[in-house]
């Protein structure tokens, strides 16, 4: 037992969970320390799931800092972009152009309400399988849209019912019809985090990424 008699097990599991959950957060340079900018943003779970696509990204030639979805206060759009410009400003290399931002459910919500609106610093923004359900307000969210954006999502996504097809296709012709640069891909038959863990199917996570690659080519040029 502890001093204050909470099960020293207990107080184990908890540790061991929050170092787990932020596992991967940081900066990955490429080889030459040079490169474009990328923002990660991770779902609810955490970083630690994302590191591998951060390692990807650097080895591809793109300096990566990924960060902790949880962090961002998505309910409080003003507070949230102030917070991204405050990352892309003390991350970004001089003459390095703008950022990219990448999200990932939660992480996703946050680009789209937060990085998509910041056409002075952000170049574009992909959004995978992004939890809809949580953006605060979603019509005036697009109203703001003025950077290019992707989404990546699973067509049978039901995860807590935060991140469904029918809110994202809603989004997408709310945008079309307000002049709005979006492409969206729907994946037949796929879940939540169709590109995660164990349970990930390797078709959809090699198309995703080769769409996310796409992407940030566009945005740089």
């Amino acid at each position: 037992m502890s001093e204050k008699g909470t099960p020293l097990n207990l107080l184990i599991l908890i540790m061991c969970f929050l170092a787990a959950s932020c596992a991967g957060a940081g900066i990955y340079e490429t080889s030459s320390g040079r490169g474009p900018l990328v923002v990660m943003i991770s779902g609810k779970t955490g970083p630690a799931l994302y590191g591998k696509f951060a390692r990807r990204l650097a080895d591809a030639g793109y300096r990566v800092a990924l960060y902790d979805g949880n962090d961002f206060p998505l309910s409080e759009p003003q507070a949230c972009r102030s917070m991204l410009r405050k990352i892309v400003a003390g991350q970004h290399s001089v003459g390095a152009g703008k950022a990219a931002v990448i999200g990932y459910s939660l992480g996703g919500a946050v680009a789209l309400s937060c990085a998509a609106s910041e056409a002075d610093l952000i170049a574009g923004v992909v959004a995978y399988y992004p939890a809809t359900a949580l953006m605060p307000d979603p019509s005036a969210c697009v109203e703001a849209w003025k950077v290019p954006i992707v989404v990546l999502q699973g067509e049978e996504d039901r995860y807590f019912n935060c991140c469904r097809v029918e809110k994202i296709r809603a989004l997408e012709e709310d945008a079309r019809q307000k002049g709005r640069a979006i492409e969206l891909t729907v994946y037949p038959g796929a879940g939540h985090g169709f590109n995660l863990g164990p349970a990930s199917d390797e078709s959809l996570e090699r198309d995703s990424w080769q769409k996310t690659l796409e992407a940030l080519k566009k945005f740089s040029q």
